[in-house]
């Protein structure tokens, strides 16, 4: 069968874009998203920016929006027009045509006011509608990373992080919170590819730490919410007892049933959890191995701070045990080297945080953290409106199918 062919909207350097000679877009045959690099490689100069992918991620057929970045000339038919597509509805700034330049400027600005130099173009590693992560390689050989979000809170938060608890972190070379940028060093291998479990506990042990010791009023002054065990019980119960919103993400009939029947579970664990004691404290938010980094010179650190909160400690670690154990990744190095990593894990964790007598509650709380974030995307995406039509992010269905698998711990 033949692949299907989507428009592109080939931009250059001058704002123009490539026509046909009819006047028209020019199209690729592009099977899916998954060959849709293999494409641009095949038909395209190197050095290519996808900017927007037409919703194909999604099986839609929108306009491909591209730019070429090397001043290379393509080779179709036609030539460079100013007649111009129609404007991508609610592009972000790392979606427009102009992007390359602007983070080229903005890097090269930062990397000379630190004595850096770039020894290659910016190039971009991937982006959707919430972020733009980019490639910078250096000089001395090192890399940098440039990441641009959709606001500047990561940025702010991240800022203050890197001055008070370096050790936390990747190195931080500039964080601009106006401009919703930030540019950090390398910080080594996302600790899902790292099969020594002391990296892993090492990780647990600086979340920890940091849950301990960092300045919450502080965190609070700049954007991170206070998620108290109370007020996520009764916004986790509220999203559980309403159909509607949960047929609207995508669950079937008998997933919203199985979830309103874990009702009184759910509350009986929240329950517990909040009399155990433990406050709300500085949290991650999003704490999982593929946010997690490690190498040579700081152990492991933890990077995209952009859901940081006051929240229930234990929505970090049964988020990350959740993650780990998942049986989708029994294969990763860490597990099938480490014998009894469970309890190696929450060993680690629950010593470092001073709780050593939860262990139980711990356990009981990985499907309250998907419950938890569930709540939170809801609230954050229900109404949300992206470049490609009728797709949301799908973190809450993913998140409540998550928590239906570990209802058994309840």
């Amino acid at each position: 069968m033949a692949a299907e062919s989507s428009r592109v909207a080939l931009w250059n350097a001058r704002g123009e874009v490539w026509r046909t000679p009819a006047g028209d877009l020019p199209t690729l045959n592009v099977p899916d998203a998954a060959a849709l690099p293999d494409v641009l490689r095949a038909e395209l100069p190197p050095g290519a920016w996808l900017l927007h992918d037409g919703g194909l991620g999604f099986g839609q057929r929108g306009t491909l929006h591209v730019r070429l970045t090397d001043g290379t000339e393509v080779t179709w038919p036609g030539g460079w027009s100013a007649h111009l597509p129609d404007v991508l509805p609610g592009a972000r700034p790392w979606q427009r045509p102009d992007w390359p330049e602007v983070a080229t400027a903005s890097v090269d600005a930062r990397l000379g006011a630190l004595g850096l130099t770039r020894a290659g173009p910016v190039n971009l590693g991937f982006s959707h509608d919430l972020m733009g992560i980019h490639r910078v390689p250096l000089e001395d050989g090192r890399r940098a990373w440039l990441k641009v979000s959709a606001d500047g809170r990561e940025a702010a938060l991240t800022a203050h992080l890197a001055a008070r608890y370096p050790e936390l972190l990747p190195p931080v070379l500039h964080a601009d919170p106006q401009g919703a940028t930030l540019l950090t060093l390398d910080g080594g291998a996302l600790l899902d590819g790292v099969p020594d479990p002391a990296a892993w506990t090492g990780a647990l042990e600086r979340l920890a730490a940091f849950q301990r010791a960092a300045d919450a009023p502080a965190l609070t002054d700049l954007g991170a919410p206070t998620l108290t065990v109370p007020d996520m019980a009764a916004r986790v119960d509220a999203l559980l007892t309403d159909p509607a919103p949960l047929h609207a993400w995508g669950l079937n009939p008998d997933e919203v049933a199985a979830l309103r029947d874990l009702r009184p579970g759910v509350a009986a664990a929240f329950r517990d959890l909040h009399a155990h004691g433990l406050p709300s404290l500085p949290a991650h938010g999003d704490a999982h191995p593929r946010n997690a980094l490690h190498g040579p010179e700081r152990g492991s650190v933890w990077f995209d701070w952009s859901e940081a909160a006051l929240a229930h400690p234990f929505m970090d670690a049964g988020w990350f045990l959740g993650f780990t154990l998942h049986p989708a990744r029994a294969a990763l190095p860490v597990r099938t080297g480490t014998p009894h990593l469970p309890e190696r894990l929450a060993g680690a964790y629950l010593r470092a945080l001073g709780a050593g007598d939860a262990a139980g509650l711990l356990w009981r709380s990985l499907p309250l953290a998907h419950l938890h974030r569930a709540a939170l995307f809801d609230a954050a995406y229900r109404d949300w409106v992206g470049t490609v039509p009728g797709i949301r992010p799908n973190f809450t269905p993913f998140s409540l199918r998550q928590a239906l698998r570990e209802s058994v711990r309840l």
